[in-house]
């Protein structure tokens, strides 16, 4: 098998490896699929996710609270 470097792309990250990065269980990740949230590529019955739409996920997912002043 060829070895890769560490600063590699990887084209696909299977499901519970994606689901880790975003610290949620796999039925969550199978959640935001379902609901159109984030792409996926079934291979079989395997599901896989693009780092890139993860990525993507995960900005248009962040909330920036505002501080709030205490009387």
């Amino acid at each position: 098998m060829a070895k890769r470097s560490e600063n590699a792309v990887r084209l696909i990250i299977p499901l519970l490896e994606a689901a880790d990065m975003l610290s949620v269980c796999r039925q969550t990740l199978m959640e935001f699929v379902k609901s159109g949230q984030l792409p996926c590529i079934h291979l079989g019955r395997k599901v896989f996710f693009r780092e890139v739409d993860l990525l993507k996920f995960i900005e248009e997912s962040m909330v920036e609270y505002k501080p709030v002043r205490f009387r």
